[in-house]
């Protein structure tokens, strides 16, 4: 008798969210072969698994000497295609295990529900993709940051109307590969083969957007250009702004000596907590102008500054006066606290 994979716990959780998320079938096409036996049983019993706590979950297992594994050009085992049948491609080559299996989840329930999860500027972009990109991201099994990684490239793919393929290579059961892109530290994101487009560690997601149209898209330096003049216009730092501003690392230093108080929200676009803050820093951005002004860093964006204050936490909010850094908060702090801290540099 097998040992369940999933224990009891995560299966209630599970069947919670699949009864709360999925709306279609999502088919899972597992090839399996006489290589990597043991990967290949853990895979195909995960998706089992998955099965018996939802059945709009639809795994069909194949060998790799199977006609539609040559149709599909298969030749690694254990790999599975993710809704392949609905005309979405998200792969999975290696067994889709430790921090992995989280996201194998989440990509089966995007799928599921016809959403990708992206931004609305994202998913704009990617109706420009014109011809076929393919993504691989090398991740380990023990790796935390991986998830986030493959989970940005497959609901990219799930964007994409079909154009993009979403490849998850687990780099320990695929060490030719790795080889092959040098992969030395994880996760690692390689678009059409070009080493030249190699980039290490979570993305944000518009400036990763961006890459896959580059590659993808006849209209990418049109839509490139169109960015960057709205983005100039962003970055401007008007006198008496009545909310805040957006500060990047190319406007960062003349905005701390051009306002006597400024206050820098420093978020990044994942980060839960920050979105908590937003909405209180916008009011007191409205309420104090004139006295105080406020500027939002995403810190994903722009490293720069981010490491040169060592924001090492998010949400951090950096308090400048007259050119000098006098106050930092971390943390989602309430209104009246954050207003009473302030209130010390304007009095």
């Amino acid at each position: 008798m097998r040992i369940p994979l999933i224990d009891e716990s995560s299966r209630e959780a599970l069947k919670g969210k699949f009864q709360r998320e999925l709306q279609d079938e999502v088919g899972l096409s597992v090839f399996i072969g006489p290589d990597n036996k043991e990967y290949c049983d853990f895979t195909v019993q995960l998706c089992e698994e998955l099965n018996g706590l939802d059945s709009r979950i639809k795994p069909t297992v194949y060998q790799n000497t199977d006609a539609k594994a040559a149709d599909l050009g298969i030749t690694r085992t254990p790999t599975v295609l993710i809704g392949w049948d609905q005309g979405h491609k998200v792969k999975y080559t290696g067994a889709p295990g430790g921090q992995e299996a989280g996201g194998f989840i989440e990509a089966i329930s995007l799928i599921s529900r016809r959403d990708s999860g992206l931004h609305e500027d994202s998913k704009a972009k990617l109706q420009n993709i014109d011809h076929d990109v393919s993504i691989q991201v090398y991740v380990t099994p023990t790796c935390p940051h991986c998830p986030r990684a493959v989970l940005l490239a497959n609901q990219v793919a799930i964007e994409s109307n079909g154009w993009v393929e979403s490849e998850c290579v687990e780099a320990s059961e695929n060490m030719d590969l790795a080889m092959q892109f040098n992969v030395s530290s994880v996760p690692q994101q390689v678009i059409n083969g070009d080493m030249s487009s190699i980039s290490i560690g979570v993305q944000p997601e518009a400036k990763f957007v961006n890459q896959v149209l580059r590659y993808g898209s006849s209209r990418y330096a049109e839509i490139f250009e169109a960015e960057e003049a709205k983005r100039a216009l962003a970055e401007m730092l008007v006198d008496d702004p009545a909310g805040p501003l957006i500060l990047t690392d190319r406007n960062f230093d003349q905005a701390i000596q051009k306002y006597p108080v400024l206050v820098v929200d420093c978020w990044a676009e994942w980060c839960a907590p920050c979105r908590m803050v937003a909405p209180v820093v916008e009011a007191l951005a409205r309420d104090y102008q004139g006295q105080i002004v406020f500027g939002k860093l995403d810190v994903d964006q722009n490293r720069e500054v981010a490491g040169r204050h060592q924001i090492m936490s998010i949400p951090t909010l950096l308090i400048f006066k007259e050119g000098r850094l006098v106050g930092t908060k971390i943390g989602a702090l309430p209104r009246p606290v954050l207003e009473e801290e302030l209130l010390k540099y304007v009095r």
